[in-house]
């Protein structure tokens, strides 16, 4: 289930009317039209916080899992119900990555602490360079069947990672990247069906293959209230694991 620590909402929108001629062939290029596409840097800094609910399937999980996922920058909060009714929960405050689970509770000391980071960032389409050594254009390749500007990095923390975006709407297709842990597998997330729920565009379908492993997360409903900083505090059993 770590693969639930990963960004779950990458925002966009279609923008259909792009020039077929205006053919992109820089980084900047590429990252300054899909901030175009989100509905432009004003739009991506309103986003403050947020609440999202959906529904996960798991390769090995027979059912559903449901989850509700509530973030501010750089802080988040995960909750997963499991189809037999146990619960996940997970979280970042900002400098501890921590998970408590049926068989124990735990720190993440496996993970970059800065790719921990990134994904807490609400407003990573901003700050996508600040986190790589290096963020290239690659040219147009195909991508799970779609034309796809390529833009290819090295991570601050020394790892392979692939943005794909459409040529034709300007967003966010996927990625392909090396495993953020210690491994240096190689995972896909997929990001699809994108849908407005009030503010910027977010891809509702997010897919992610590791190996034989896949994780599917349909987001449900995505609401953007205020939410309390005590929320994000460590629990006791993890302030535990610390001392």
């Amino acid at each position: 289930m770590r693969l639930i620590k990963l960004a779950l909402v990458i925002f966009g929108s279609a923008s259909l009317l792009w020039p077929q001629a205006a053919q992109l062939k820089t980084t900047d290029g590429v990252l300054e039209r899909y901030q175009q596409a989100l509905g432009g840097v004003d739009a991506i800094k309103k986003v403050q916080s947020l609440t999202a609910r959906g529904e996960v399937e798991s390769t090995g999980m027979q059912g559903k899992a449901t989850f509700v996922y509530y973030a501010k920058p750089f802080k988040n909060l995960l909750k997963v119900t499991r189809p037999d009714g146990n619960e996940i929960i997970s979280g970042f405050d900002g400098s501890t990555s921590w998970s408590i689970t049926p068989k124990g509770r735990s720190i993440d000391t496996d993970t970059a602490l800065e790719a921990v980071r990134r994904d807490a960032d609400l407003q990573y389409p901003l700050h996508q360079p600040d986190y790589f050594q290096k963020l290239e254009f690659a040219g147009v390749t195909d991508f799970e069947g779609r034309p796809c500007y390529w833009l290819h990095g090295t991570t601050h923390w020394g790892k392979d990672n692939n943005q794909f975006y459409d040529v034709q709407t300007g967003l966010l297709a996927g990625y392909r990247f090396q495993s953020d842990d210690s491994s240096f597998g190689t995972a896909v997330a997929l990001f699809q069906e994108y849908k407005n729920f009030g503010g910027p565009l977010v891809a509702t379908k997010r897919i992610s293959r590791s190996g034989e492993d896949t994780q599917s997360f349909t987001l449900i409903s995505i609401t953007y209230e205020p939410l309390p900083e005590s929320m994000f505090e460590l629990p006791p059993d993890i302030r535990a694991l610390l001392k």
